[in-house]
């Protein structure tokens, strides 16, 4: 999911704040693939742990992070988000074998979610007239109540890409980051997790608000591992369960 540093010519922001802005990226990169990874080794190779608990709590960092680099990346870096859609769903589609025999087989995978997400809000920017973008979102919306359940993260997982792009298209607005918080908000099971997650966007809010946050360099991830994180752990921990005599858990 990286991409390099373009600023599309309709939005406000020059060449080098976007660039600057850019440098929150590798953070967030790691801190989605460590949390999503300790809870998935944990919760699946270890369930009955003490830890197991808190490492499905930190892993409620992960797709808000996700869903906002990818909502990030479609605003301010690519001018191809059909093909940045594609690549999502390529991944998907590689990781959607280990994904049902690690986690369920009854829905498809998270990258899934995000390429829907990401495909309904560049459907609507290539259409230019109002009844035409109207009628694509009346569509996708179908497309999305009837469908949304065989998704992982289900109906507001699909919404949380859109709510992402309106909240950083919309920067000064505070009204556009109302849907953001409340699908944050009520995206994962109570008590703590849904405070997790609306933290996590609220964070990535706020760096999104400001003028160019300095920080230390962070050490990239190389292009090909992060591509190929997701599909490879969930192929390695299904590798690992009946070595070491864990089935799948029931879920």
């Amino acid at each position: 999911m990286n991409q390099p540093c373009t600023a599309p010519p309709d939005y406000t922001y020059s060449l080098s704040q976007v660039c600057t802005r850019n440098a929150w990226i590798p953070l967030a990169q790691w801190l989605a693939l460590l949390s999503m990874s300790l809870e998935h080794v944990t919760k699946f190779l270890w369930p009955a742990s003490a830890f197991t608990p808190w490492a499905i709590l930190v892993g409620r960092i992960a797709f808000p992070l996700f869903a906002g680099m990818v909502a990030w990346h479609l605003v301010y870096n690519t001018r191809h988000p059909m093909r940045y859609a594609r690549r999502l769903l390529l991944i998907g589609f590689i990781a959607q074998l280990p994904y049902a025999l690690v986690v369920t087989p009854f829905t498809l995978n998270v990258c899934y979610t995000l390429a829907f997400g990401l495909f309904a809000v560049a459907l609507v920017d290539r259409l230019t007239d109002t009844p035409s973008r109207l009628a694509a979102v009346i569509v996708l919306g179908c497309v999305g109540l009837l469908a949304g359940g065989s998704f992982e993260y289900a109906h507001l997982g699909l919404l949380l890409v859109p709510a992402y792009v309106l909240a950083f298209r919309h920067p000064h607005h505070l009204a556009a980051v109302v849907p953001l918080l409340l699908i944050a908000a009520f995206i994962n099971a109570p008590p703590l997790a849904p405070l997790v997650s609306l933290l996590t966007a609220t964070a990535l809010i706020v760096i999104a608000r400001q003028p160019a946050m300095p920080l230390r360099p962070i050490i990239r991830l190389p292009r090909r591992l992060w591509l190929a994180w997701y599909p490879l752990h969930l192929a390695l921990i299904a590798l690992l369960l009946p070595l070491i005599g864990q089935a799948r858990p029931a879920l």
